[in-house]
């Protein structure tokens, strides 16, 4: 009767077939094998890295192109379509291709180019649409490491927590709930970040910061 046993031949083709995946996998540092990850990432306004990481708005409904380059241990490539895009205002929208359209007047509006976990980001001012209104964000009173806390914003006097957009440049510090504006989980002791709420509100679009370090 044949033996279902595999031959010594293909017991010795399988072994070979992984120990090179192993030596392959050790040759890339296991860093990119399985996901393309960049080493760097950089958001400008020119491709290939030309141009400038800042920019300027000044009319509503005005864009401004952007373009996200990533380094790779063999050299620089355009992400621009491939990466993710964040705005850390709703008083800026950023489209799946890099086009910044302004919706209010804002200052230090950040946008945020993604690919494998790897982040390059441009800041921008939108003027020429009126009065420029600021909100004002307040941590909460008392912050904990890997703790949790409120953070509040008012305009005017008034409230907007609820209504606002909240971001952090730095989420393993400061990490937004998804369900509750302004609430906020807290990193490890010594982590640093800048959280941002942003309003709009029909012909209203204020934004507002604050610089949190995790004591």
């Amino acid at each position: 009767m044949a033996s279902d046993r595999p031959s010594c031949g293909k017991r010795l083709i399988a072994t070979a077939a992984l120990a090179a995946f192993v030596l392959l996998a050790m040759g890339s540092g296991c860093r990119g094998f399985f996901v393309n990850q960049p080493n760097s990432m950089s958001v400008t306004t020119g491709l290939n890295g030309s141009g400038s990481s800042t920019f300027t708005i000044t009319t509503t409904s005005g864009t401004q192109q952007l373009f996200a380059t990533a380094t790779f241990d063999s050299g620089n490539k355009d992400v621009t379509n491939s990466a993710t895009w964040q705005s850390s205002s709703s008083c800026a929208t950023v489209n799946t291709k890099g086009l910044v359209t302004a919706v209010g007047n804002a200052s230090s509006v950040t946008i945020t180019a993604t690919l494998g976990g790897v982040s390059g980001s441009a800041t921008g001012t939108l003027s020429g649409n009126g009065t420029t209104q600021t909100l004002t964000v307040t941590p909460p009173a008392s912050i904990v490491a890997s703790g949790t806390g409120q953070f509040t914003a008012t305009l005017n006097g008034s409230d907007v927590t609820a209504s606002s957009t909240w971001t952090s440049n730095n989420t393993s510090a400061v990490t937004f709930s998804t369900t509750q504006a302004g609430f906020a989980t807290f990193g490890t002791s010594g982590q640093s970040a800048t959280v941002t709420a942003s309003l709009n509100q029909g012909s209203t679009c204020a934004t507002g910061t604050a610089n949190v370090t995790i004591p």
